[in-house]
């Protein structure tokens, strides 16, 4: 769809420190706007997102050899189903790493109305986790 839309800028809700769901450190995390999660994605053709992942406790790190991350899309308010769109891969610093979860990702839009979230996997089992996103929708 090409038209005469503004790009549009959009920061996630901060979020609050998350629990991985599981023993094997795993979580998926809906992202919301205004605290609301499906965004008028009609008018746009690309999103690009940006993400950061880490832990707040000082005790803990990021092994970025097993730390796994996707983002996911639901396209349907009546029933919310979470697909698979693209695994991230963190932008790995060239010293220190592992204090957090860096990356980004260009996507194409696949629906009028679509909610997005993050699953992730190989963290720290039943560590707290602090998430920040946003998504730039350009036509």
């Amino acid at each position: 769809m090409s038209g005469d839309t503004t790009p549009l800028h959009i920061i996630f809700d901060p979020t609050p420190e998350i629990f991985a769901t599981d023993t094997g450190g795993n979580f998926i995390y809906p992202l919301q706007h205004r605290s609301g999660g499906y965004l008028d994605t009609s008018s746009f053709d690309e999103a690009r997102f940006v993400f950061s992942m880490w832990a707040p406790s000082s005790k803990k790190s990021i092994d970025l050899d097993r730390a796994y991350a996707e983002i996911r899309g639901s396209f349907d308010p009546e029933s919310e189903h979470w697909i698979k769109l693209a695994e991230i891969e963190p932008v790995v610093p060239p010293y220190g790493g592992g204090e957090s979860f860096d990356g980004w990702i260009v996507l194409p839009v696949l629906g009028a109305k679509t909610h997005f979230a993050l699953f992730g996997s190989g963290f720290e089992p039943r560590t707290r986790l602090q998430i920040r996103a946003s998504v730039y929708l350009v036509t």
